[in-house]
């Protein structure tokens, strides 16, 4: 039996979902951060469970040939990105890899597994960034959380959010620091600053700043906006969002804005939205262009399909398929997201979509009279809710399309969907979220009955 503190010497045999490496000890598997398939090396255990245990990487002995050395210099702390030690070509085969291995493990499901769409520059690419702030030894710091932990790493830089947000955050820290403006201290439950959410359009040149405090008043706001909006043109709105609750949500309910509109605009496919600072919206704006053409091939639409994008959001994928559709139709459980994307409809004059507030799996089964051809699903990581996958069966639509971000919940999902005669057709990858191990899927499925 393995104990803690002990060495071992080791080959890795295989990696987890999130990245580590897999070796075993007497047939004891061990899991170990940074560690590579193929790769050997000695282990120091940190960590012993009933029927596993973690380990720290001590010395590398036999190198992968697909080893990188991370460009960042916070990688080994924070917990984003845990994939940045694997070359890219890496990072893609291991995608398609956990993609493939867990819908046949957790689904049971066999079908085509395409090879995983990377990016041509997998760097700085979130269009959204979510920064907490806060302070060690009576420094104000701003940055990334580390790995399993509340401790903030104060951000030099970042390799996966725009450069001009990093400037923005580190800007505005400089300014709190000169206004005296403290951050917020969640065990003391004092300060004033508790996140920066910094959004930038792909398309246009359009930046929205929402600064979260803790408390219901932003001091000497209007300095603040003088400055922020002078030395950055491309921000064209401000918001200030309270958020008084002991929670880890970013968002409370009040916000006001402080400078220009509450949105800025962005393009998908030709389809242009206004985002709010609550929006939903793809954090990678270049892969969901990709995406949403795959999607949309997939559902193979024709003039005369009636078409159902459920947990629509703020319109995206109903409105990208609507010039193909007859009828578009859409429905999503938040009211803001709803007043967005009719809102985006006008907008776009778009007008053979219909979106409706209220739970997915009760609004669509008053759609039933509309003989349904294709329904997209892009549920949120939890995956769908049984009722709307018994609704769903119970309809026998023709075509449906699975856009997931969690495969294990895809897994889940596809396997209740094939025991209701859907055949999983094929799978495509995307590389959504460079130097990360989270997996975007699409998904086409078809109904046969017999």
């Amino acid at each position: 039996m393995i104990e803690k503190n002990e060495f071992y010497d080791v080959e890795f045999i295989d990696m987890t979902h999130d990245g580590m490496g897999v070796c075993k000890i007497e047939g004891f598997p061990v899991f170990v951060s940074n560690a590579l398939k193929g790769e050997k090396a000695k282990i120091k255990i940190i960590k012993v469970n009933k029927s596993f245990g973690f380990a720290r990487l001590v010395e590398i002995q036999s190198e992968s040939p697909f080893r990188k050395e991370p460009i960042c210099d916070h990688f080994y702390e924070c917990g984003g990105c845990n994939l940045m030690h694997m070359n890219y070509q890496m990072q893609l085969d291991f995608k398609k890899y956990r993609t493939k291995e867990t819908l046949k493990k957790l689904g049971k499901i066999e079908t085509h597994v395409h090879e995983t769409v990377g990016m041509i520059n997998p760097y700085y690419y979130r269009n959204k960034s979510v920064i907490p702030f806060g302070e060690i030894n009576g420094k104000m710091v701003s940055g990334l959380f580390k790995s399993r932990s509340h401790e903030i790493i104060d951000m030099k830089k970042c390799y996966i959010i725009p450069k001009i947000t990093t400037d923005i955050v580190k800007y505005l820290k400089n300014v709190f620091v000169e206004l005296n403006i403290p951050a917020y201290n969640e065990l003391l439950r004092t300060g004033v600053v508790r996140h920066i959410i910094v959004r930038n359009s792909y398309k246009f040149d359009d930046i929205s700043v929402t600064i979260v405090t803790f408390t219901n008043k932003l001091p000497k706001k209007e300095i603040i906006i003088k400055k922020l909006s002078s030395r950055f043109k491309r921000v064209i709105s401000i918001v200030h969002n309270y958020n008084p609750d002991n929670t880890n949500v970013v968002f409370g309910r009040k916000s006001r804005i402080l400078f220009g509109e509450d949105f800025i605009k962005d393009e998908i496919n030709g389809v242009k939205f206004n985002i709010s600072h609550r929006s939903f919206y793809q954090i990678n704006p270049v892969q969901t262009e990709e995406l949403y053409k795959k999607a949309i091939e997939y559902a193979a639409v024709t003039s005369d399909d009636v078409v159902i994008d459920s947990y629509c959001g703020i319109g995206t994928i109903g409105l990208s398929v609507a010039p193909y559709a007859k009828t578009v139709l859409g429905v999503d459980i938040v009211k803001q997201s709803i007043d967005d994307a009719n809102s985006n409809a006008s907008n776009n004059g778009i007008k053979n979509v219909k979106f409706v507030v209220g739970k997915a799996e009760t609004v669509i089964k008053s759609w039933k009279n509309y003989d349904v051809d294709v329904l997209f699903v892009d549920p949120p990581r939890k995956g769908c809710d049984k009722v709307f996958l018994e609704t769903i069966a119970e309809m026998e639509i023709p075509t449906i399309v699975y856009i997931s971000c969690n495969v294990s919940t895809l897994a889940r999902d596809l396997n209740y969907l094939q025991a209701h005669n859907y055949e999983v057709v094929e799978v495509t990858p995307f590389d959504m979220f460079p130097q990360t191990s989270h997996i975007e899927t699409v998904t086409k499925l078809k109904y046969n009955k017999y």
